[in-house]
């Protein structure tokens, strides 16, 4: 608990910031709005207006809503009325172009809903369904991500929360399609599941963390779960966040960051995407958006919900690598987003009290001195925003001060429901584990009569495998077992898929071997060794060979010739010089006793092939474009 004085020294910190936003708001007879600054290069903002939650006037107006719910300050519900009116006749609102709950319109319905919940002005739920109504397949179809802050998982909370207060059908609908579209989406890893495996992220593989990766997902997972009672949701949920361990470094007692800019795509090899290439620079950042002072967030409610020990473990470190980077105070970024202020709520949920007001002293002197929260960016002392500035600062202390009212834009939380829903059995975890295996195993399943959900009660794909092999395969013919094996073999691959991204740089690196390649003489290429790429796996069954392929999108099968089947096998296990595989070809084709001396028409046709599977992308020469 803090003392009296402390709390009168958060009072007067809360009213300083409540004084610099008033004194720059822009007002007119109907309305109130504060400008935002936008970079126009890198190192130039100029001021223009923004609605969002991140850091526009939704966000500003969340702190005016919540400082009113504090003390009682009819002004501040003017304001609050004042800012929504020029928000809602925005052309940007009235003709949207972004749709996400921090960075688009979804923030602008929750907006309205929280001002419905505080004040109980019926305008504002109805107003909330309006938009919804008039923009449902731009909230739920048309984004790419299904991250939190700009994806469609944000809306899915913001719908949840929608229908609570207006039980409407549409908004029913419009939220049975984002938990069918996140479990469609759900993807297999080395462990867990992930989601954002397109081109929607430029990350070594689905993100970790709460604004963009697995902790968010599966924040508004138990969330959603929670409130219609649908253990599936839960289920998926606790997968997203066995899939983030894969990403937690031990040493740092953090989860990896695994975004890639420009800068960490210059390093040699890339081409090859293995972690160690990238991991000098992705332990440090520790924040609400990425690292683990987010990722706690989830991990505290998950332990919550389960009480499993592994996430009380979790917590533990989080504490300990939240308290070694107060300890070590490096950083002059106070914000909500990436700054101090947005430890606050798992600190708060640990009882640190002393170093919550260590943080807040820290950016109360800083801004004292430079006027801005985060001096890493030249807009801070201008940079009134919720999750980017002033505002957010103000808005977590008033999560200190209010500690009844622990619902907060950084973990966003749905009410209490005593209703009972069909959800809970048309997601129960049976039928949600069944929407997801079924998708490996397409043909199998089709082949056989596996239709009680009971059966798909198992811990995750590997164990559905086992169980498939064991209680159903074995009264199957060989065909059934052919199907199940490939169809296993795609898993496998999937498993140790990285995503959009990685096969994109692999592209980069493929494109300029095929190049080079492609140039060499016929005699020069049989004197090269040959390889199958990386991307590349063979499928034998019988006399069948088929062509695995691990691209952008997911896993191709391809049915090659003979002739290059032969190759591709010849080659598979280990590299090959031309001039020997041209023997081998011979041997394989002619017999052991086949004359010594190539065949030129073979050796043409070898040259022939190998240039149109290297063409192709199958096979590599090794030792070219640093391989």
């Amino acid at each position: 608990m803090f003392s009296k004085e402390d709390t009168v020294k958060l009072k007067d910190q809360l009213y300083e910031i409540h004084g610099e936003l008033i004194s720059s708001l822009k007002e007119n007879d109907h309305e109130i709005w504060w400008p935002t600054p936008f970079y126009i290069n890198e190192d130039e903002y100029e001021f223009r207006e923004s609605y969002d939650l991140f850091n526009g006037n939704c966000g500003i107006i969340l702190f005016f809503l919540k400082l009113y719910q504090f003390d009682g300050n009819i002004d501040h519900l003017r304001i609050v009325n004042k800012g929504m009116h020029r928000i809602l006749n925005t052309n940007e609102v009235l003709n949207p172009k972004f749709f996400a709950l921090y960075t688009g319109l979804g923030g602008v319905i929750y907006t309205c809903l929280k001002v419905f919940e505080a004040t109980g002005d019926v305008f504002y739920k109805e107003k909330a369904l309006e938009i919804t109504l008039a923009n449902q397949e731009e909230l739920t179809e048309d984004l790419l991500k299904a991250d939190l802050l700009s994806g469609y998982s944000g809306n899915l909370l913001m719908l949840t929360l929608l229908y609570h207060h207006t039980h409407d059908d549409n908004v029913l609908n419009r939220i049975n399609f984002l938990i069918k579209r996140l479990t469609t989406e759900a993807r297999i890893s080395a462990q867990g599941l992930k989601w954002d495996y397109s081109n929607s992220k430029k990350a070594y593989d689905s993100m970790t963390g709460f604004s963009h990766g697995a902790s968010g997902i599966a924040w508004v997972l138990m969330q959603v779960g929670q409130y219609f009672n649908a253990a599936g949701l839960i289920y998926l949920a606790e997968e997203a966040l066995k899939y983030e361990m894969q990403y937690y470094h031990a040493p740092a007692k953090n989860w990896l960051d695994l975004r890639l800019g420009p800068h960490r795509l210059n390093k040699p090899n890339v081409h090859e995407w293995k972690l160690e290439t990238f991991l000098p620079e992705m332990t440090d950042v520790n924040a609400w958006a990425h690292g683990a002072a987010g990722i706690g967030i989830a991990r505290e409610m998950a332990f919550v919900l389960t009480g499993k020990k592994n996430y009380k473990d979790d917590c533990k470190n989080i504490l300990d690598r939240c308290l070694n980077d107060l300890k070590n105070f490096n950083r002059t970024d106070f914000t909500l987003v990436s700054g101090y202020c947005g430890m606050i709520p798992f600190l708060l949920k640990h009882h640190m009290e002393p170093q919550v007001l260590f943080i807040l002293n820290r950016a109360k002197a800083l801004h004292q001195k430079t006027k801005s929260y985060n001096t890493y960016v030249s807009c801070g002392c201008d940079d009134y925003g919720l999750l980017s500035g002033k505002s957010g600062v103000g808005y977590i202390i008033l999560r200190i001060l209010d500690n009844e009212n622990t619902d907060n834009i950084l973990a966003p939380e749905l009410p209490k429901n005593n209703e009972k829903h069909s959800f809970k059995d048309k997601y129960n975890k049976n039928k949600v584990k069944k929407a997801v295996f079924s998708k490996y195993y397409t043909s199998t399943l089709e082949k056989t009569d596996v239709v009680d959900f009971t059966f798909f009660d198992a811990a995750d794909i590997n164990d559905f495998r086992i169980r498939f092999q064991q209680e159903v395969l074995k009264t199957y013919d060989a065909e059934t077992q052919n199907i199940f094996d490939l169809e296993s073999k795609l898993v496998d691959l999937w498993k140790q898929h990285k995503g959009y991204f990685c096969f994109e740089q692999k592209q980069k690196y493929l494109h300029k071997m095929i190049s080079e390649s492609l140039l060499i003489t016929d005699q020069a290429l049989m004197e090269k060794f040959f390889a199958l790429s990386e991307h590349v796996e063979l499928y034998k069954r019988n006399e069948t060979i088929k062509v695995l392929i691990s691209e952008g999108n997911g896993i191709k099968e391809l049915q090659v010739g003979v002739f290059a089947a032969i190759i591709l096998n010849a080659i598979e296990k280990e590299k090959m010089k031309g001039v020997e595989l041209i023997k081998s070809l011979q041997s394989i084709l002619f017999g052991e006793n086949s004359a010594e001396k190539p065949l030129p028409e073979l050796e043409d046709k070898v040259i022939q092939q190998i240039r149109l599977l290297i063409k192709a992308g199958f096979v590599e020469i090794v030792g070219l474009v640093g391989h």
